[in-house]
């Protein structure tokens, strides 16, 4: 799948009107910027489908195997794609397992911690989730959108949010990833979508440069917060967009459910500092971070990361590479 150029009028088409409130938002006070684009200015880069036909599959690590199942394995996931929507399943032997499918989409790119990134799209449940139903029932939904920094900090930094679908417990619970520590990231709670069979939108924006983020989904915004997440991944710089589906627990009593869940019609786009000025009526111009738990800013997260202001290397791909800011020190 390759990027496309885009006007302004296709991306206002591809975000929808609620994607510029939500640009304009974040957990900090912003000023708006207005400008006038030219016929020629575009977006960096921008990915979008009806479906998510060429997406990757994987299976993450929200697992479990209750005594005596053999252990959870990419056959217990899988996604379909339709015309216009795809179906990611979760669980689809139903074993008592909890399975957890992730279906994701990335790009190398050594510049992808310079842009800003807006990744938007449609999703639904194609049931409805309950203690009665005993064939199929739900764990979370989540989407994320990451960029991982194998040159300069090994680190995976991004944003997530998952809405709980377990019937049994915080049935419609909104979650955001927090981070906790060094080298891990947590979920809290903050706010709450009622589970049903409509259509709803997400918008997740992470802001690299300035190391904000927003979170909307419909109409409604909701605090979320900035992440970095150690990985043993190859040494590169590689951003992504990925959605999941995790089947409900069953612990040692219930049996195993499938858990499906529905997304289309999706875009993911990529805006330096000048391109949000030229697209966009309203702009996330913060100077701080919108870091609420504190986690990059803390004596222990510093202390932890070695986070001394850095000596900068006198290579040509330290000079071209913005680091995070959340490695300097205040």
């Amino acid at each position: 799948m390759s990027p496309r150029w885009t006007s302004r009028r296709r991306f206002l088409a591809l975000c929808g009107a609620s994607a510029l409130t939500a640009l304009g938002s974040s957990r900090n006070p912003s000023r708006s910027v207005q400008a006038s684009p030219s016929p020629h200015d575009t977006i960096h880069r921008e990915f979008s489908g009806g479906n998510l036909s060429g997406w990757r599959l994987a299976l993450g690590d929200g697992i479990y195997a209750a005594p005596d199942e053999p252990p959870v394995s990419i056959e217990d996931i899988e996604t379909r794609h339709e015309d216009v929507l795809s179906e990611l399943r979760a669980n689809v032997r139903k074993r008592r397992i909890m399975a957890h499918n992730i279906t994701y989409f990335r790009q190398r790119d050594e510049l992808a911690l310079q842009y800003t990134h807006l990744f938007t799209c449609h999703f639904r449940l194609p049931y409805m989730p309950s203690v009665e139903n005993t064939e199929e029932n739900g764990q979370a939904l989540d989407a994320a959108v990451f960029v991982w920094d194998g040159i300069d900090t090994r680190m995976d930094w991004g944003a997530a949010f998952q809405w709980g679908l377990n019937p049994r417990e915080r049935f419609g619970e909104l979650r955001v990833n927090i981070q906790e520590g060094v080298h891990a990231a947590g979920w809290e709670p903050v706010g709450y979508l009622t589970p049903d069979l409509e259509w709803h939108t997400f918008q997740i924006i992470v802001n690299y440069p300035l190391q904000t983020a927003s979170l909307r989904i419909d109409e409604q915004s909701f605090p979320i917060d900035l992440v970095g997440i150690p990985k043993r991944w190859p040494a590169t710089i590689s951003a992504g967009v990925q959605v999941e589906a995790i089947s409900m627990y069953p612990g040692t009593t219930l049996n195993g459910t499938l858990h499906r869940v529905q997304f289309r019609d999706w875009s993911w786009l990529w805006m330096d500092m000048k391109q949000q000025r030229l697209f966009l009526p309203t702009v996330l111009n913060t100077t701080q971070g919108v870091l609420r738990s504190g986690a990059f800013t803390s004596p222990s997260f510093r202390e932890g990361m070695q986070m001394e202001t850095p000596q900068p290397r006198k290579s040509k791909r330290l000079m071209n590479h913005r680091v995070p800011r959340c490695l300097i020190s205040k």
